[in-house]
């Protein structure tokens, strides 16, 4: 290698975090015979060769092959990246030696609100920057440096007036990660709403359901929260539990929108792609794990009857009320696992539930503050739950029903906060009522 080229190079690298090295190659071009790359524990050989971009039985020349380097380097699937060759003649073997990042994490990359470009223009796009692109990118910075430089690359040539954002996203666990990518600076209303695929629900009952979205600037993710979030239980309510809702899509609205010309100018016409699925009855549910309660008294927490349409809203509100049935009983850290088992041919549906009841807690202290001494007397007076009864976990909320007025001062809005503490070692639960 030429000292000042190996210089220059060496610094280009250890600004994308990596260190690359190579050695001299004639000035000539070279008839790329083989690639081949060493050092690899994860990655695999094809991605490597697909990621720099060389292709067997091409020219390469010294531009070529460190254009590559840089291309694999950008990758951030390495830290240190370097390349040798061999010839016989004009063929040329380039072999790749590689030192592999840590593990990372590969997101799914969404593009908010391009909607100027389809899904795989803007793939390509991003595929001059990251030639192993495949819609998921490692959540290192230099990724979402890369990616964010091929989207604002892409604003420029169609002359949009907006800013590349970036901003991660996970659920409330840390699980669902995704990069997402968005155009601030330019407003993109939603001017019409189609639903691709309805029929047990008609489109216009889904349309007129999504109000919220007609008032907002469009947004992929917020659009296909919206559908989850409000959308989906309409067919639940339905039985149709299976129903699920794809990937928005969005174009520029046309011009003679129905929306109104001024809230529509540049807006967006979007799309919901909807598979309903067929609509189920209730069977039966099937307990397991269950001792403090029979199936029977289960059966009758749960309410629902074989042959009534399998309302995914009245399932739901039916688990809480096993849940309050466990914790009458003092089973407060009760686990609860809802499975489906789907008969397709009699559109039955059968819930099994695996129950973990966990400890039965009982009743601690109960502590009274904010009140005169006479007030706070009286109120626990009237507590019945003694230390050492079977904690029932609905006792406070209807004790205050009850009794609030006992302490309440005509005219005044009594502010009641209450502290449920229960110890896992005793297994009592203290109760503190805090009038404030």
């Amino acid at each position: 290698m030429r000292a000042a080229q190996g210089f220059a190079l060496l610094l280009i690298m250890w600004s994308l975090a990596g260190a690359l090295y190579a050695q001299e190659v004639p000035a000539g071009q070279m008839r790329l015979s083989k690639i081949e790359v060493s050092g690899l524990q994860r990655v695999t050989e094809a991605r490597v060769v697909e990621a720099s971009g060389l292709e067997v039985g091409q020219q390469v020349d010294v531009a070529a092959l460190d254009a590559a380097a840089e291309r694999l380097l950008a990758t951030g699937l390495f830290t240190k990246l370097g390349y040798r060759y061999r010839t016989k003649g004009v063929e040329a073997v380039v072999t790749f030696e590689v030192e592999e990042s840590k593990a990372e994490r590969n997101m799914p990359v969404v593009f908010d609100n391009f909607v100027w470009f389809t899904d795989e223009e803007l793939a390509r796009a991003v595929r001059e920057e990251l030639p192993a692109f495949d819609g998921n990118a490692p959540e290192s910075s230099g990724a979402v440096a890369a990616v964010t430089r091929a989207l604002e690359r892409l604003l420029r040539a169609r002359k949009i007036a907006g800013q590349v954002d970036y901003m991660p996203s996970a659920d409330m666990a840390g699980g669902n990660a995704k990069h997402v990518f968005s155009v601030k600076g330019v407003s993109i209303p939603i001017c019409t709403l189609q639903f691709p695929g309805a029929s047990a629900i008609a489109e216009k009952e889904l349309v007129g359901n999504s109000t919220p979205l007609l008032k907002a600037d469009y947004s992929r993710e917020f659009v296909e929260g919206f559908a989850e979030a409000t959308l989906k239980p309409l067919y639940w309510q339905r039985g149709h539990l299976r129903a699920n809702f794809g990937r928005p899509g969005a174009t520029i609205a046309a011009a003679n929108t129905t929306a109104g010309a001024d809230h529509c100018k540049g807006g967006a016409s979007v799309s919901v792609p909807v598979e309903e699925g067929a609509a189920y009855s209730w069977e039966q549910a099937v307990w397991a794990g269950n001792a403090a309660l029979t199936a029977a008294e289960l059966d009758a927490a749960l309410g629902m009857k074989t042959g009534e349409i399998a309302d995914g809203l009245k399932i739901n509100k039916a688990l809480r009320e096993v849940r309050e049935a466990y914790g009458r009983k003092g089973y407060i850290f009760l686990s609860l696992k809802p499975r489906q088992e789907f008969a397709d041919e009699t559109r039955r549906v059968t819930y099994g539930f695996d129950i973990k009841e966990g400890a039965q807690f009982r009743m601690g202290t109960l502590a009274v503050t904010g009140l005169a001494a006479a007030d706070a007397n009286r109120l626990k007076e009237k507590w019945t739950l003694r230390a050492g009864d079977v904690y029932d976990a609905s006792y406070v909320d209807e004790f205050l029903k009850k009794n609030l007025m006992t302490v309440a001062r005509p005219g005044t809005l009594q502010q009641i906060e209450t502290s449920v503490k229960p110890d896992r070692q005793k297994l009592i639960v203290d109760v503190t009522l805090n009038f404030k």
